[in-house]
């Protein structure tokens, strides 16, 4: 059967025989966005640089087709974003260690970071999804890209732990497993490391999207805007029910922490990569995106928190990524495109892996030393927190040239050749 056949439901093989639609993409919590390692529709890309057709309801209903012959242009503004976000959950967790700084208060919404990294996560995915690859192949990629890193951080997380004078526990081990936030309870999704619970997340993401691309690749644009559209006014409803029910940790687990729940995110970014590949060409200026976005981010610590993770966030978070996509595909003018951000944006993942681990151990160092009070405050705190920072970012640049590139490239299946037409 032919790949582009229309109506063909060919894109997906759990054995590893079928062609999936898959090649390389960024993980969700700071992979390189930008790595040219899959190919773009090219008519997708002559759309969005303005030679496309306007969206329609008559889209073409054949399932999106990847050329392995061009590659791909480099998103880099979205892999400079992606820091930028890792850099807000950092800001939260700084948080715990102190405070009394000006506008310390704008960090409390510092979880809507982790909505970023999963949204941006499923439009890099079904952006660079390809048509001569197999599920079993895009597990193997995923799994070399993500565990390597997280297993040494998981260990890491452990010498902290004992070091710490705290007693490692049978819990400790369920986050090896990727299973931690499918717990209604604290102790497990919380256990060995705080940060753990989005790679749980993450991991249900990876396992979901073949067959959800398998469905949505066949969507016109309507069908994939109105398919966010239903995903928006969900995620919104749920947010209204579990403030409407007073919260509580059982309704925190179910609207924050939940995989299943935490998908729709996931989903919107998938749907998102659907409408570039259709050809929709409007898209707001990256200046007017991040306006938009600031704004959303900074009303999030206004908000009921059952309102505060996601319903703020999820529409001018989607909208930015999406002009930072359209951004470098007409060559416009991006800030996040520059090398600084693209360099942090590379190391992001590692950075989000160690930046407690390393904010533990810094703000415990300075209080031994007499340097800093246990809880220091105002301009002691702030200089504290950057000093860590600075050394979150080496460590992370540690953890990414040390572990993540070569265990990668060691693990990596061998790109799949495509098979011969007839």
């Amino acid at each position: 059967m032919r790949a582009d056949r229309a109506g063909s439901t060919a894109g997906i093989s759990v054995s590893g025989q079928a062609p999936l639609g898959i090649h390389h993409e960024g993980d969700g919590v700071g992979g390189e966005a930008s790595e040219p390692a899959s190919n773009l529709q090219a008519a997708g890309v002559q759309a969005l640089t303005g030679d496309g057709e306007p969206l329609s309801t008559r889209g073409s209903t054949r399932p999106l087709r990847r050329d392995a012959a061009t590659p791909p242009p480099r998103l880099d503004s979205l892999t400079g974003l992606r820091f930028v976000a890792a850099l807000a959950v950092f800001g939260l967790h700084a948080l715990n260690y102190g405070g009394g700084a000006p506008g310390e208060a704008l960090l409390i919404a510092g979880t809507t970071g982790v909505s970023f990294f999963f949204i941006v996560s499923g439009f890099v995915m079904s952006w660079t999804a390809r048509d001569d690859d197999t599920a079993v192949l895009f597990y193997r990629r995923r799994f070399a890209r993500i565990y390597p890193a997280y297993a040494v951080t998981w260990v890491l997380s452990l010498v902290a732990t004992m070091a710490a004078g705290r007693q490692v526990s049978l819990l400790d081990g369920v986050p090896l497993t990727l299973l931690q936030s499918w717990v209604p309870s604290e102790n497990v999704y919380w256990a060995t490391n705080a940060v753990f619970w989005t790679l749980s997340c993450e991991a249900f993401f990876y396992i979901a999207f073949p067959w959800m691309y398998r469905v949505v690749r066949s969507w016109t644009a309507r069908q994939a805007l109105l398919g966010i559209v239903v995903l928006v006014v969900a995620v919104e409803l749920l947010a209204l029910a579990v403030w409407g029910a007073g919260g509580g940790p059982v309704l925190h687990w179910l609207a924050v922490v939940f995989p299943v729940t935490r998908a729709a995110e996931f989903a919107v970014g998938v749907l998102l990569g659907v409408l570039a590949a259709r050809g929709v060409r409007w898209s707001p200026q990256l200046g007017a995106a991040v306006a938009v976005a600031g704004g959303a981010f900074l009303l999030a610590d206004h908000v009921p928190a059952a309102f505060r993770d996601v319903a703020v966030t999820l529409v001018p978070f989607a909208l930015l990524i999406w002009s930072a996509a359209h951004a470098d595909l007409t060559s416009r003018r991006s800030v996040f495109r520059a090398r600084p951000f693209a360099a942090l944006g590379t190391w992001s993942y590692a950075f989000y892996l160690v930046h407690s681990l390393v904010m533990m151990a810094g703000f415990e160092a300075l209080h031994r030393s007499g340097i800093v009070l246990s809880s220091p405050s105002g301009s002691q705190w702030l200089l504290a927190v950057c000093g860590i920072l600075g050394c979150a970012v080496a460590a992370a640049w540690c953890l990414h040239t040390f572990v993540e590139v070569p265990m990668e490239k060691r693990l990596r299946p061998r790109r799949m050749t495509a098979p011969a037409k007839t």
